[in-house]
């Protein structure tokens, strides 16, 4: 099995955990991420949710700026202990030749008088070959988390 490849980016905010976390599950992820990072595309839309996401098997349909998609699941709902998980499966486009699926997670931890707030992900590689190339990917990522940190702080501010 071909080992998976860690990233995460964290801010802190000056805010309790529950306000923290309400920031990033009630925020229209095209608000989030209307950013192109290198590879990475701004997100266009999310399709086919059905109520607030906040139920554990809940699924979305991310459309990205490019035309491509991938399917978000909601893995973890945990706003009193801070934690929200999801996965990515369903690629399309580049990324589909690179991973297979993504875990992505939001996790919540008071510190000082406000809330660090980390997102990481874990992605699956297609293969030995793409495990390979992931730090390119990984390069990307990071700007597009240090893109997405300040947009997230200004709707706690509003």
């Amino acid at each position: 099995m071909v080992s998976t490849y860690e990233l995460s980016s964290s801010t802190v905010v000056p805010a309790s955990i529950e306000v923290a976390f309400d920031g990033v599950m009630n925020a229209p992820l095209e608000e989030l991420f209307p950013h192109n990072a290198g590879i990475i595309p701004s997100v266009k839309e999310c399709t086919g949710q059905d109520g607030p996401w906040a139920t554990v098997g809940q699924t979305r349909k991310v459309v990205t700026s490019d035309g491509n998609s991938n399917t978000e699941t909601l893995m973890t709902y945990d706003r009193a202990g801070g934690l929200y998980q999801y996965q990515l499966s369903d690629l399309t486009g580049p990324l589909k030749a690179l991973v297979r699926s993504v875990d992505g997670q939001f996790k919540y931890v008071a510190e000082g008088s406000g809330t660090r707030v980390t997102w990481s992900w874990s992605m699956h590689p297609t293969n030995v070959v793409t495990r390979a190339l992931l730090p390119v990917m990984g390069f990307f990522w990071r700007q597009y988390a240090a893109k997405m940190w300040p947009l997230y702080a200004a709707r706690l501010a509003a």
